[in-house]
C-alpha cells in the first residue's frame, strides 16, 4: 500500500439519518390544533396516523404511542420515552400509563408526509400506517411489520452496565437493511427544541 493511500475497507462512519427523522422530507403542521385544552389532559397532545395513537407531554420530550407492530411483545399495548431520560418502553397491561385524552379529545390525523413538533418532541408519518417520534436521543418507528427503538450509546449492556433504561429491538433480520446496525441517532441534525 503507498503512503496516503485511502485504506481498502474504510471504518463505519457511524449512524446515518433514518428517513424517518430527515424532517425536509416532511412540511411542518400547526401544533396547536392536536393540543387538549382540556384541564384533565394536562397540556397533552394527541394525534393518530393509520392505526396508530400517539400523544405528546404533559411534559418536556414525553411521547407514547400507542399500537402493537408484529415484532412487539405480546400483551404490549405501545411504547413510551420518558423525558428523554428512559425508553423507549413497552407499555404493558400491569402498567399505570393511560393512552388517551381523559377528556374525550378527539385526535385528528397527522397526515402522511407531516411533521408536528411540540415540546421537545417530532413526529413524522413517512408513509401511510408508518409513525415516528424523537426526543432528544430517544425515538421510536412503528410499522405495522416492525418497531425500531432508539437511544444513547451509553445505554446499553456492557462492561460495567448491567441494566438499560429502553426495551430491546427486535432481531435484526426483521428490520429493513438501513436499520440492522445502529440503534443510535446521528448527532445532526440537532434534536427538536
Amino acid at each position: 500500500m503507498a503512503i496516503g493511500a485511502p485504506p481498502a475497507v474504510a471504518a463505519p462512519a457511524g449512524p446515518t439519518l433514518p428517513v424517518e427523522f430527515d424532517l425536509a422530507r416532511y412540511q411542518p403542521v400547526d401544533p396547536t390544533t392536536y393540543r387538549s385544552l382540556a384541564y384533565a389532559d394536562n397540556g397533552r397532545s394527541f394525534f393518530t396516523a393509520g392505526r396508530w395513537m400517539c400523544q405528546i407531554g404533559q411534559g418536556y420530550r414525553y411521547v407514547g404511542c400507542k399500537g402493537h407492530p408484529a415484532t412487539a411483545p405480546r400483551g404490549a399495548s405501545g411504547a413510551a420515552i420518558a423525558g428523554d431520560q428512559q425508553g423507549p418502553w413497552w407499555v404493558m397491561p400491569d402498567d399505570t400509563y393511560h393512552w388517551g385524552s381523559r377528556a374525550g379529545f378527539r385526535p385528528p390525523v397527522l397526515g402522511v408526509g407531516k411533521r408536528v413538533t411540540i415540546a421537545g418532541v417530532t413526529c413524522t408519518v413517512p408513509r401511510p400506517d408508518v409513525v415516528a417520534c424523537r426526543t432528544g436521543a430517544r425515538a421510536l418507528i412503528f410499522t405495522p411489520a416492525w418497531h425500531k427503538f432508539f437511544f444513547p450509546s451509553w445505554d446499553t449492556l456492557g462492561p460495567g452496565t448491567s441494566a438499560v433504561a429502553h426495551s430491546p429491538n427486535p432481531a435484526p433480520r426483521y428490520l429493513p437493511p438501513r436499520l440492522q446496525y445502529w440503534n443510535q441517532l446521528p448527532a445532526s441534525p440537532p434534536a427538536p427544541k
